[in-house]
């Protein structure tokens, strides 16, 4: 007779495996849904033809809390004479909206997840 202890016992990441793949989509399925509701009016969909956004993400242009900060509260970054967010914000042409979204850091991570993927 074969139990679950005994596959745990027995070093057997099967489930492991499905419950990490799991967590992928459903990070994913998350991720895409703040995306489109709080980026998409404004940056290309993922997998879109020339999207800096998209490209930045998968190539790390931008260490995790530059990428926070810009997100959740780029006027201070402006404010304070960011290099980064200035670069970014002359890139843009000086796009006059700002990034000032009320997001946790779960829901930063799915989005960053999400264009990373």
């Amino acid at each position: 007779m074969i139990s679950c202890k005994r596959k745990e016992k027995d070093g057997n990441d099967f489930y492991q495996k499905k419950a990490k793949e799991t967590n992928e989509k459903v990070l994913d399925a998350i991720g895409k849904i703040y995306f489109e509701k709080n980026c998409l009016k404004c940056h290309a969909n993922r997998g879109a033809k020339d999207n800096y956004l998209e490209n930045a993400i998968k190539n790390d242009r931008h260490e995790y809390q530059f990428l926070k900060n810009f997100i959740t509260k780029q006027d201070s970054l402006l404010k304070s004479k960011n290099k980064k967010a200035l670069a970014l914000k002359d890139w843009s042409n000086n796009n006059p909206y700002l990034h000032d979204f009320n997001l946790n850091e779960n829901e930063i991570k799915a989005i960053l997840y999400y264009l990373k993927k």
